[in-house]
């Protein structure tokens, strides 16, 4: 391919795509994540206690390019509960929207988008090594529902922008 064609090896939200996202109100974006969250983790929320560590622990995470932060924190068996903008977050992930698809789509190691700074952690760092610990072991596989179809589909989109940036 011509190099004036050229993609970037890690595109960014283009501004007029991350725009309309920056309208929505910051709680409605953590009540939609809060309500994923519940509906992907039922079982585990109801049965296990693997979210224990987090209990009233507010996360908040920044999806740098599309302008949008998250805050939310685990309530027990309620799950998890969005949390206001004021609540001061015990753990903050940051990143853009690239990296956390490929941190999703497991195309990259973990490790390597923290320790290269793509995706940044502030405050209690202990508590987000366990986090990221807890988020390596699970098997998207074993969660059922569309998060498996999800994930593979994010994949290809992935691979096939990574393919035209050759």
């Amino acid at each position: 391919m011509p190099s004036f064609f050229k993609f970037p090896p890690r595109p960014a939200l283009p501004a007029p795509l991350a725009w309309p996202l920056k309208l929505i109100p910051g709680p409605v974006h953590s009540t939609v994540l809060t309500t994923a969250l519940n509906v992907l983790f039922a079982g585990r929320i109801q049965e296990s206690g693997e979210f224990e560590f987090l209990r009233d622990r507010v996360l908040a995470i920044r999806v740098r390019d599309a302008g949008v932060e998250y805050r939310f924190r685990y309530a027990g068996p309620a799950g998890f509960v969005p949390c206001q903008r004021d609540q001061v977050a015990d753990l903050t992930i940051t990143g853009a929207i690239y990296d956390f698809l490929a941190l999703a789509a497991r195309r990259e190691d973990s490790d390597t988008l923290f320790f290269n700074r793509r995706v940044v952690m502030e405050g209690n760092t202990e508590l987000g090594l366990e986090l990221k610990n807890l988020l390596d072991a699970l098997d998207p596989e074993m969660l059922g529902g569309p998060l498996p179809s999800l994930l593979r589909v994010a994949n290809q989109c992935l691979a096939t922008y990574e393919r035209l940036s050759d």
